[in-house]
């Protein structure tokens, strides 16, 4: 990335000797007006003539249509009156335009450069903490897999009692289902002792009742025979 600033600035600086070459072969040259504003050069100037009885030509920037960048789009000196010399202000503004910004890229090289090296220093730094934080990794691994080997045997453990456990779970529920079995039975005769109890009370209020009636008639037929 370093080389490629420096190849730019270079490219610009030549570039800019070589428009104002262009600029003062236009001045002395006088060549052709409009072929000169519509060279690859001047692609980012628009010329404009105005009407009237002292026309004037207006020469405006057109680098880019960025709002935040509005000199970029400003207005290159007053309006002038001859076309040739609007061209060469046009010129001369390139060559400023391109002056900056081969500035602009020899500021962001050095600054470039400046972070590198710093970078270099940080990443060296950063070398070292990571090579420490490595080894304590590495020892916490190895505590980390003893308690795993530690853990696994536990659950080797568990699973056997959980086995046993279950078999024993499974022994009782079989107990379960047979004391459950005989309690139905016996819920069952609990029930049909009920129903018999009941019909045999229905009975024995029945016969208490006929008792009493037959010694009711017992007593009517006493006292008619006195």
């Amino acid at each position: 990335m370093l080389n490629l600033f420096k190849v730019l600035s270079i490219v610009i600086t030549v570039a800019a000797v070589t428009l104002m070459a262009v600029a003062l072969a236009t001045y002395w040259v006088k060549p052709d007006l409009r072929a000169e504003m519509n060279t690859e050069a001047m692609k980012n100037y628009k010329f404009e003539l105005s009407s009237g009885e002292n026309p004037r030509w207006t020469v405006t920037r057109r680098f880019s249509t960025n709002p935040q960048a509005p000199d970029e789009r400003s207005t290159v000196g007053q309006p002038f009156v001859s076309g040739f010399d609007a061209l060469s202000a046009a010129h001369q503004d390139l060559q400023r335009y391109l002056s900056g910004e081969s500035d602009r890229l020899s500021t962001e090289t050095r600054d470039l450069i400046t972070q590198t090296n710093l970078r270099e220093g940080s990443q060296l730094a950063d070398s070292t903490a990571i090579s420490e934080k490595i080894d304590t990794l590495s020892q916490l691994l190895e505590a980390r897999r003893g308690e795993l080997q530690q853990k696994s045997e536990e659950l080797q453990a568990m699973s056997v009692q959980s086995a046993e456990i279950r078999e024993e779970t499974a022994a009782r529920r079989t107990d379960v289902l047979r004391l459950r079995h005989e309690l139905d039975e016996i819920r069952t005769d609990v029930y049909r002792l009920t129903i018999q109890r009941r019909d045999l009370t229905d009975r024995l209020l029945r016969l208490e009742i006929e008792i009493h009636e037959t010694k009711d008639r017992s007593s009517q037929l006493s006292g008619s025979g006195t």
